[in-house]
């Protein structure tokens, strides 16, 4: 086995799926604190990757426990990523790129033959002696999430989501430029599952994209509960609700139900640092009631547009999803 490929530090920071060759990054600690995901914005060289076959990653490399954070679009996902990122006692990776290639690469009808083993095995490497690993795909790789799990049959997942009342705030809160994503984000979860083609007509045109949100927000929330039902137990859900209200306590809990053995002052430490700041953007101060004064201003300046959505989805889109697809998760990781 390469010495080289036993260390952790060198990252799968891309993948080409035809081609059949990841590329390998040499960062460090300080670049999975730094960058908020490890695709495309990953604060590192990504053109000096060097080439490494899938072929030939080694059969048997180091591994560290592995824990999984699945979730929906805009639930608060990257604070709890960062609020469970608490070296030398585990790391989050958030968002890596091989995974969202992966992704893709299913979507586009490819085959993943061959692929999904090596991959876990370049992730799952341990970054400190006795450290685990939190992994993070992003949500447009929910349809991978029931294969990742199996394939680490020793791992634990949570699957963080949100109403659909708050995702629809925070899609308001978006760019135009995120906001044009919405059709095809919604298009992409509708492949996973069967959820599709228990729809009527009508919910497959929504009116505006508002309307396209809602349709996303309904697809996302059903493949959730295709992983939680696969997962034999493994995997469980988590409403964005109590990560704001409690995110001590919910990730306290969290990290517990994942096997992380994060020391309680460590992790309410980091926690505490992690609310004061914008999970994406840290240099930046932010906090729950920041959030909470945003979402009251876009909720009152979008009354009407956020009550014509509502009675779309209320009667095209949620007498389609299962109960458990709809209600908001208990809070049960004991």
């Amino acid at each position: 086995m390469s010495p080289l490929l036993a260390d952790a530090r060198e990252f799968p920071v891309d993948l080409h799926v035809p081609e059949r060759r990841y590329g390998v990054l040499r960062i460090d600690d300080d670049v999975l604190a730094r960058s908020s995901f490890l695709d495309t914005r990953i604060e590192a060289p990504l053109a000096d990757a060097r080439p490494l076959s899938v072929d030939d990653v080694p059969a048997a490399l180091p591994s560290a426990r592995v824990g999984w954070l699945f979730h929906t679009s805009f639930c608060g996902s990257t604070l709890a990523a960062r609020a469970l990122h608490v070296p030398p006692h585990s790391v989050c990776l958030r968002e890596p790129l091989v995974l969202r290639r992966l992704g893709d690469a299913r979507h586009g009808g490819w085959s993943l033959d061959g692929f999904m083993a090596p991959t876990l095995r370049l992730l799952s490497r341990p970054w400190h002696d006795g450290g685990a690993v939190v992994i993070k795909p992003t949500h447009a790789a929910l349809n991978l999430a029931i294969d990742l799990v199996a394939a680490t049959p020793d791992s634990r997942g949570v699957v963080l989501t949100s109403s659909l009342d708050d995702f629809l705030v925070s899609n308001l809160k978006k760019t135009p430029e995120s906001q044009a994503k919405i059709p095809q984000l919604a298009e992409r979860a509708l492949r996973v599952g069967t959820f599709a083609s228990r729809l009527p007509p009508a919910a497959l045109q929504p009116p505006d994209l508002l309307c396209a949100a809602a349709l996303q927000w309904a697809a996302q929330r059903e493949c959730m509960i295709d992983l939680v039902q696969a997962s034999g137990g493994r995997v469980r859900a988590l409403d964005m609700g109590w990560l704001l209200d409690d995110l001590v306590g919910a990730m306290a809990q969290t990290a517990r139900w994942l096997q992380l053995d994060i020391p309680e002052q460590a992790l309410r430490a980091n926690c505490q640092a992690q609310a004061a700041r914008n999970a994406k953007a840290i240099a930046s101060p932010y906090d729950s009631q920041q959030r909470a004064r945003e979402a009251m201003m876009v909720t009152q300046m979008f009354r009407d547009p956020l009550a014509r959505t509502r009675a779309w989805a209320d009667t095209h889109l949620l007498p389609a999803m299962r109960p458990t697809a709809r209600a908001t998760p208990d809070n049960w990781i004991a």
